[in-house]
C-alpha cells in the first residue's frame, strides 16, 4: 500500500503587509488626536456644568492638542510642501477664545 503525504496548501505568513515605520507612528498620531478630542468635549461639558476656568482652559488646551496632532498626520501624508496655514489660524482661533474663559455659577 502506497504511503501519500498530504501537504496542506502553505499560507502566507502575514494576511496583510507588514506595517511601515510611517503607518505605526501615523495610527499613533490618529489614536492621540481623537484622545485629545474626547477630552476637550468632556471638559467642555464639565465647562458648562461646573463654570470653573479650568475646565475651559483643559478644554482649549486638549483642542489645540488635537489640531497639533492633525498638522503632524498631515504632514506624513502630503510631506512638507503642506500648506500648514488652516491649522495655525485654528491654533489661533483657539488660544484667542481660551484668553476669554471666565468662571460662572450655574
Amino acid at each position: 500500500m502506497p504511503y501519500y503525504i498530504f501537504r496542506l496548501p502553505e499560507k502566507p505568513s502575514l494576511l496583510f503587509s507588514k506595517p511601515s515605520i510611517e503607518d505605526l507612528i501615523y495610527k499613533d498620531l490618529d489614536k492621540k488626536r481623537t484622545n485629545a478630542e474626547f477630552a476637550a468635549k468632556r471638559d467642555s461639558l464639565d465647562y458648562s456644568k461646573f463654570g470653573s476656568t479650568i475646565f475651559c482652559n483643559s478644554s482649549f488646551n486638549s483642542l489645540i492638542e488635537s489640531v497639533n496632532y492633525s498638522k503632524q498626520m498631515d504632514l506624513y501624508i502630503m510631506g512638507k510642501d503642506i500648506d500648514l496655514s488652516k491649522w495655525d489660524n485654528s491654533i489661533k482661533d483657539y488660544e484667542n477664545a481660551r484668553s476669554k474663559c471666565r468662571d460662572f455659577n450655574p
